[in-house]
């Protein structure tokens, strides 16, 4: 019985960590992250925090939360990382935890945080509250940072594909918007760029 459990475990951790590699879209990655970390963990509420440029955690994703409730994460979100920053302050994260849950929803129990961790940095926590208690068995715990490495790395692409989208489209809008013709080919000599500024030197559309 236990196998067979084990065995669903591998497959549904699969399942999720395809899920999320197959997307490049930064919020839905996150949606999928958290959704499957909801359900891995039999959670109610979650939430994704991330580190931002200015080393910064902000949220970026929740379930289970209202709009007006997600200020009562800003304490959580100060000096979550240890004084080495790669790890989490745990002690104080969990007292901080506690404190939201019982202003979220007195049924909520335990809490549980799970970083995400890319060299050794930490890129992003999950959170997630549950009603009832009791601890992840050792098994558990592999499968869970499993997904986790799976998911920073998902994460990381998602943000690269962000980047080089709005690069691309920076220097679109430079490109189209500039005073001198330019002319961009492909390999093969097909033209792939014809601005706007050569449309008037040429008067080819």
């Amino acid at each position: 019985m236990l196998s067979d459990f084990r065995v669903r475990q591998r497959d549904y951790l699969l399942e999720i960590t395809r899920a999320i590699t197959a997307q490049l879209d930064l919020e839905e990655v996150l949606r999928v992250i958290l959704t499957a970390s909801l359900a891995m963990l039999g959670g109610e509420v979650g939430l994704i925090a991330l580190r931002e440029p200015d080393r910064r955690f902000r949220a970026r994703a929740s379930i289970g939360i209202p709009a007006d409730q997600l200020s009562l994460f800003d304490p959580l979100l100060e000096d979550i990382d240890d004084a080495t920053g790669t790890g989490l302050n745990y002690p104080d994260l969990e007292l901080k935890m506690r404190r939201i849950a019982r202003k979220l929803d007195i049924r909520l129990r335990q809490v549980a945080a799970l970083p995400l961790l890319i060299r050794n940095e930490i890129l992003g926590v999950i959170f997630v509250f549950r009603t009832y208690g009791g601890q992840p068995n050792p098994n558990d715990l592999i499968v869970l940072q499993s997904f986790a490495d799976q998911a920073a790395i998902a994460v990381v692409n998602a943000r690269l594909y962000q980047t080089v989208n709005e690069e691309r489209r920076r220097l679109a809008a430079i490109l189209d918007h500039g005073a001198d013709g330019v002319l961009i080919l492909a390999p093969d000599e097909r033209i792939v760029r014809f601005n706007r500024a050569l449309e008037r030197i040429t008067g080819w559309q």
